[in-house]
């Protein structure tokens, strides 16, 4: 679905826009007490962005490890960057993926609003040469400090997630972004698949998400993909949490339940080759056993 499609498809089902939506273009001269966020790489940003643009890339907010880097940091880099929070956060780049995590971040930092623009910066800036100039960004210090209220509330903890099962009224209801054939190796139980590709595509899907009674818990393979994924879920009015570690973090745990998947109208595998392959390798163990024997 295109990003200036999504705020038509949050008010056609009740829901009123948040603080975290999806514009098609740039606006340009800005709305007062907005700043632009670009999202691709540092040389590129600083040499040619949006004037007073500020430079925040996915690399910013991850470790060497590609965990996410912790809420002290992040509000320390964000309060780097000139930031407080107090203003509209318009995120800007070339890549959806990219745009999608750094808007997640900035959410759940407690940026007060975020705008996520869907029309390339770089093929903009082609048709908007006046608006052209140099990137800004993080200094040594921290020229700002970053006062906004944190949404950390909507990050949920493995131990969290795993304490409370899907069955029954009061669980979780865990939605898999990731492709589908990874999916079927293996989800968090009780998990719904819905790729991110696919998010928005599937309006049924979207609406059983926007009214669900549970609360919805998204992830993917990792943190990267897990907060690109939330935020493309914020963005069209499901009131989704993130487990950000993703499935990578679910495996890790000790005695956490990995599910194999099963999507419906495929067929169940079949059992009977199963036991064949099991009784084929106990004979050819015995063939050999007797091979060593007459050895002897």
């Amino acid at each position: 679905m295109h990003a200036a499609s999504l705020p038509a498809f949050a008010m056609s089902h009740g829901v009123a826009p948040g603080a975290l939506v999806a514009r098609s273009h740039l606006p340009w001269p800005l709305p007062a007490r907005s700043v632009v966020v670009d999202t691709r790489r540092r040389a590129v940003c600083v040499r040619r962005s949006v004037a007073g643009g500020l430079c925040l890339n996915p690399r910013m907010l991850l470790t060497s490890r590609g965990r996410l880097a912790s809420w002290r940091n992040v509000r320390w880099l964000l309060g780097a960057l000139r930031l407080t929070g107090a203003e509209t956060a318009i995120v800007v780049g070339d890549r959806a993926r990219r745009e999608d995590f750094v808007a997640g971040m900035l959410y759940v930092a407690g940026q007060r609003r975020v705008e996520v623009v869907a029309d390339p910066v770089t093929a903009w800036l082609a048709r908007h040469p006046g608006a052209l100039g140099a990137g800004t960004t993080r200094g040594v210090f921290r020229e700002a400090i970053y006062t906004a209220w944190p949404r950390t509330r909507l990050v949920v903890l493995r131990q969290e997630l795993a304490a409370r099962p899907p069955t029954g009224g009061e669980g979780y209801l865990p939605v898999d972004g990731r492709a589908r054939g990874r999916y079927r190796l293996g989800h968090i139980p009780g998990a719904r698949s819905l790729p991110m590709a696919d998010v928005g595509r599937d309006r049924t899907a979207m609406r059983s998400l926007i009214f669900a009674r549970r609360p919805v818990v998204a992830y993917g393979a990792g943190p990267y993909g897990s907060m690109a994924y939330f935020a493309r879920l914020r963005m069209l009015a499901v009131r989704a949490r993130v487990f950000a570690g993703g499935w990578r973090d679910w495996t890790r745990g000790r005695g956490v339940r990995a599910r194999p998947g099963r999507t419906p109208g495929l067929p169940a595998p079949d059992k009977s080759l199963a036991v064949a392959s099991v009784g084929a390798a106990i004979a050819a163990i015995m063939v050999l056993v007797w091979r060593m024997t007459r050895r002897r």
